[in-house]
């Protein structure tokens, strides 16, 4: 009996029956490893997110808090937009007198406004340390009043969107290795400026006669903007702007196909994570499929006393892992 047991488990050709397709074996390791590395990548990222926004604490003073800037964000989101009016009314208007010192005095009121209020919620909170960790942009809703409307989207969101937009950027920079990029045009930038001047300060007809002159066309050189008040007239300063005009272009074009890739790379690990279930469906049908083929491949020449065996040891198995669905069962007998 042990013996028809090892013969059944032999298909023809020696081939074992647990033994799976190497197609198999390879879809389930691929999908192994991209699923490792996605869900990686998202527990890096939700390890930022808590490092950044924290436990938000509730209860007792921290819902005071919370009250607070409830009942005062709008008041202060207006409050920061007439400050902002009242700076362009100083700068733009040629007011004298007691109008001046009415519009000056009313900008360090409101400001004074702004400030307080701040204060009081730091006072109130009973964590100031994690209240400011949480909320570490806030000040700057203080000292530029126009920020105020931070406090209508949440202070706690906007820092998130600050720390989420830094790392974009640090992503971008890395990327590719594009701030060494950066860097070395800003070299060239700088350097062509220089010897612009050389060339041009001196020069008859010349309109680049300091360092200011020669670096605002540098710029408008490499960002062939164009713009046409400064120009070299030199041959050395031509040659020189020759060189920055094709640093330029190499610039833009390296700077779009950068950020493009980035998009795309991002793109397609948001694809990747959707497919992802796809392929472990797919790689657990093809299992099932070569179980089942193997199962065909063992009863293939068999005698009816293997085949009562290969049915005991499939009962013995669906025994021991539980009940069968209805179409494996009718699949089995």
């Amino acid at each position: 009996m042990r013996g028809d047991s090892t013969d059944v488990r032999t298909a023809p050709g020696g081939a074992t029956a647990d033994k799976k397709p190497s197609s198999i074996e390879r879809i389930q390791r691929l999908e192994k490893l991209e699923m490792e590395r996605l869900e990686e990548k998202e527990r890096k990222q939700e390890r930022r997110r808590q490092v950044i926004a924290g436990a938000k604490p509730s209860g007792g003073r921290h819902d005071l808090v919370d009250q607070i800037e409830r009942v005062t964000k709008y008041p202060m989101a207006a409050a920061g937009v007439a400050w902002l009016v009242i700076v362009i009314i100083v700068l733009e208007s040629n007011l004298r007198g007691s109008a001046s010192v009415a519009l000056v005095g009313s900008l360090f009121a409101l400001w004074a406004v702004l400030l307080v209020e701040y204060v009081v919620r730091l006072v109130v909170s009973p964590d100031r340390r994690g209240y400011l960790k949480r909320r570490w942009a806030e000040p700057a809703t203080v000292v530029v009043p126009p920020l105020q409307g931070w406090h209508l989207v949440g202070i706690e969101k906007m820092c998130l969107l600050l720390h989420e937009g830094e790392l974009r950027l640090e992503a971008i920079l890395k990327h590719h290795s594009l701030f060494r990029v950066l860097i070395a045009a800003a070299a060239t930038l700088f350097l062509g400026a220089w010897l612009v001047l050389i060339f041009e300060e001196n020069a008859k007809g010349s309109n680049i006669h300091s360092y200011r002159d020669a670096l605002w066309w540098a710029i408008v050189t490499v960002t062939t903007v164009g713009y046409g008040d400064r120009f070299p007239v030199t041959e050395g300063g031509r040659a020189v702007a020759t060189i920055l005009m094709l640093v330029g272009i190499g610039l833009i074009g390296v700077l779009t196909a950068t950020v493009a890739s980035l998009f795309v790379k991002e793109h397609t690990d948001a694809n990747k994570e959707e497919f992802r279930k796809g392929h472990a469906d797919l790689g657990q049908q093809l299992s099932v499929i070569s179980d089942r083929l193997a199962d065909v491949e063992r009863r293939l020449g068999a005698t009816p006393a293997q085949v009562a065996a290969v049915d005991a040891t499939a009962d013995a198995e669906a025994a021991a892992n539980g009940p069968v669905e209805p179409d494996q069962d009718a699949s089995a007998s």
